[in-house]
């Protein structure tokens, strides 16, 4: 018996893929609003995106994350008291795929991001006032022994320290380790700083070495909200939400370098009269580094998020050129130009349909099919909170195609739900999404 049902569950919806051809990517998303999750399939021959299946979980779930293998998926979720819950992915091509819970362990505050870095042994998460660090169990895939509770206030104020979701807009917001797990990396916003540890790999624990402040001193207030981490281990990059710069530093033994910095906000929309009542209101969100591909192993690209803080401010997708090394450089010369894309700043702009509210997050996938030559190009997941589509039931999931320097604007290829389902109530969080919060490619 499912595991859903056995802790008194409706019973998990299930669809099917239709008219596709080619390789099917899956996808799983949670939702701020909805008690389940949605697990979907894109074909990039049709340009759609299938509902598979509805699972009923514990509450919204903010951040998702999977092991090497992608048959596993760890989440966080906005559900009292606090928790994260593991998943197992049921790979059965050529019929449909689904997923079903393992198990939920309970954690001191409520978590805003979750990772599995290599050895792939254990889980990481952090939100607010804290963080966690748990085995995973070898037979299941799920959560096993809690190894380690980082802090981020000081320990006397624990007990009194908000561990609510309200934490997470000043407390620890993400984790992130090179490559060789010798270091990992934590954001604070309420202290403009990113933390930096020490990582035993084999114990799953993390020993405290440096507190590096903001390059723009403490007075910007800049907010480091996300990180990642070049496949060389030598550069990270950090996502300031309240200042909207993307920060690149290099890595030493105790410290980091900063030694550069993007604007999340294309300059002429920056510079604009008309704007400005805009200014200091957009949200610097997420951030992800293209993925490797054996012909090019080094990411050419991090792509950027910003959000609006209203629902009449849209936010806004930046492709960044990198260069070998992982360095910000100037963009490669490209003369395309359309409605909603900007060419300038030396990165490809992009503005997302609405503000995204609380997500506006995003996953990407390389379109170089298995087994063929390198193709240029990504798709990007990018979801959507803003208050007209969680109300409209409408592209809380959508699929960007960018097909590299001088090949084309990004724009949507696909939307899920496409509209809203008739037969759905209102309110009803087991089918209707009304709005994602993080979705990710499973293959």
């Amino acid at each position: 018996m499912d595991a859903q049902n056995i802790l008194g569950f409706p019973p998990v919806l299930n669809g099917t893929v239709t008219n596709t051809q080619g390789p099917i990517h899956h996808i799983l998303s949670g939702s701020f609003r909805s008690l389940s999750l949605f697990l979907l399939a894109f074909s990039p021959s049709t340009g759609s995106l299938s509902h598979l299946q509805t699972i009923p979980a514990f509450g919204p779930h903010q951040y998702l994350a999977t092991n090497q293998f992608r048959d596993r998926v760890y989440a966080t979720t906005w559900a009292e008291p606090p928790s994260l819950s593991s998943w197992h992915v049921h790979r059965s091509d050529p019929d449909p795929w689904r997923v079903s819970l393992i198990n939920t362990v309970p954690i001191t505050a409520t978590s805003s991001y979750i990772t599995v870095p290599p050895p792939y042994t254990h889980v990481y998460s952090v939100g607010g006032p804290t963080g966690e660090s748990h085995a995973i169990n070898p037979e299941t895939g799920g959560f096993g022994e809690k190894k380690q509770e980082l802090l981020f206030v000081p320990e006397n104020e624990l007990s009194t320290a908000d561990k609510t979701r309200v934490a997470l807009r000043y407390g620890s917001h993400g984790i992130e380790f090179t490559p060789s797990g010798r270091f990992a990396f934590v954001p604070v916003l309420g202290t403009n700083s990113i933390e930096m540890y020490a990582h035993d790999s084999s114990k799953g624990v993390l020993h405290h070495l440096a507190s590096v402040g903001s390059p723009r001193g403490k007075e910007a207030q800049d907010g480091p909200r996300h990180v990642k981490i070049h496949p060389n281990g030598r550069i990270l990059y950090c996502v300031t939400e309240h200042s909207n710069y993307v920060d690149a530093y290099r890595i030493s033994p105790m410290t980091l370098e900063h030694i550069g910095s993007r604007s999340l906000i294309p300059k002429a929309y920056r510079d604009s009269s008309s704007t400005s009542k805009s200014k200091g209101h957009f949200r610097g969100d997420t951030l992800m580094l293209s993925p490797s591909t054996p012909l090019k192993p080094n990411p050419e690209v991090l792509i950027t998020t910003t959000r609006g803080s209203t629902a009449d401010l849209q936010g806004w997708i930046s492709i960044i050129p990198l260069n070998e090394e992982g360095v910000f450089e100037k963009a490669p010369p490209r003369s395309h130009e359309a409605e909603g894309t900007a060419a300038e700043d030396d990165a490809d702009w992009f503005q997302t349909p609405t503000s995204g509210g609380k997500a506006n997050a995003i996953d990407v996938l390389a379109k170089t099919p298995s087994g063929q030559d390198d193709a240029d190009g990504l798709w990007i997941l990018l979801t959507d909170d803003d208050e007209v589509t969680a109300s409209s039931g409408t592209g809380a999931i959508r699929v960007l195609e960018w097909k590299g320097w001088g090949k084309g604007n990004i724009k949507i290829v696909a939307e899920w739900p496409p509209v809203r389902d008739s037969s759905n109530e209102e309110g009803d969080g087991l089918r209707t999404i009304q709005g994602a919060s993080h979705a990710i490619w499973l293959d």
